[in-house]
């Protein structure tokens, strides 16, 4: 008459998604690094402007890069003064500082970038 059904659940736990999309500028170089297993990263910040009841805020964003293709893209064209949309998977590390205190910090690790403005170029710039 009536078929039982019997539901079934998964008990394999997925790890929690945390992502960050962001419009801004690189304010600082792009440093190229290599970790202790030998990988190499590219690290930067980016300034977001914001406004807030007429405020202008800016807002600093360190990044980390481990993509190779879009490090030697990143440092053969882009600077300071570029524009990008970042996509980033984001976590918190927590640290204990040298006087005791415990602080949070919010670690970004680029996936995905898109060039919005190049930076000026100075030779053009000083021909003018």
């Amino acid at each position: 008459m009536f078929k039982q059904s019997i539901r079934s659940f998964s008990t394999t736990i997925k790890p929690q998604l945390a992502k960050m999309s962001l419009i801004g500028t690189i304010g600082s170089d792009l440093i190229k690094q290599t970790t202790s297993n030998g990988k190499d990263y590219l690290r930067y910040s980016i300034a977001v402007n914001s406004k807030n009841k007429g405020e202008q805020l800016t807002s600093w964003f360190n990044i980390a890069c481990f993509n190779e293709l879009q490090i030697n893209f990143m440092t053969e064209y882009l600077g300071k003064g570029s524009k990008i949309f970042v996509e980033a998977d984001v976590s918190n590390t927590n640290y204990e500082k040298s006087d005791g205190s415990k602080s949070t910090n919010l670690m970004l690790f680029q996936t995905n970038f898109e060039v919005l403005k190049y930076p000026k170029n100075e030779s053009t710039e000083e021909a003018t």
